[in-house]
């Protein structure tokens, strides 16, 4: 009996792993604020560069909630709307 609730308790964990591994985090979140804001101090004005600050103020809000894989997806496309990505 304990070597099966060892092996499922082994089993659960690789699933919680590989959720995670999948997942992005908050340094991911992190590094692409970096990358946008040093995208955003270079890009000249117009729409897209209006279009991607929208994007990026929502990424803040995303990752500020934990919602790491939202708001570097939002940090992505800021990066597109800028040409960087």
């Amino acid at each position: 009996m304990k070597l099966s609730l060892a092996a499922l308790s082994l089993a659960a964990f690789a699933l919680v792993s590989a959720a995670q591994a999948a997942e992005s985090r908050l340094s991911d979140c992190t590094t692409m604020q970096k990358q946008v804001a040093a995208a955003l101090e270079a890009a000249q004005p117009g729409d897209s560069t209006e279009q991607a600050r929208v994007q990026a103020s929502a990424a803040r809000s995303f990752c500020g909630s934990g919602l790491y894989t939202k708001g570097v997806a939002r940090y992505a496309q800021a990066l597109h709307l800028l040409g960087h990505g």
